[in-house]
């Protein structure tokens, strides 16, 4: 018979196999921005919502079309902004910060969550 699992075992285990971001705010306060598989249903729902919008909002792809460009610019640094607070472990300590950040230092915090968080490839699939 299989020995039995502890619930805060596989929680740990889980923390190290699917890891947050750390990002460290300054003034020694740390924030972890969650790893999508770490969030609760609905908050995953609205991720990826968030970055679908983002995706339908690059600027670059409507220059021709005559769009607002920096009303497409403040569009992105809001989605950017909701999905960061959205994923932070402490919405209180990173709000104030992420309103100040301008879009080029949003998009490179989400590219780099993006990239820590990665989902790993499926065992078994082809590489």
């Amino acid at each position: 018979m299989a020995e039995a699992t502890s619930i805060e075992a596989l929680q740990a285990e889980a923390e190290e196999k699917y890891p947050g971001l750390p990002l460290e705010l300054g003034g020694g306060k740390t924030v972890t921005l969650k790893n999508i598989l770490r969030l609760s249903e609905i908050a995953q729902r609205n991720v990826i919502v968030l970055i679908d919008s983002l995706k339908s909002a690059d600027p670059g792809d409507k220059a021709a079309e005559g769009t607002d460009y920096a009303a497409d610019l403040e569009r992105q640094k809001r989605i950017v902004r909701d999905l960061l607070l959205l994923v932070a472990d402490d919405v209180a300590a990173i709000k104030d910060q992420v309103e100040e950040w301008d879009l080029g230092l949003l998009l490179l915090v989400m590219e780099k969550w993006q990239s820590v968080t990665q989902l790993p490839e499926a065992s078994g699939s082809p590489s």
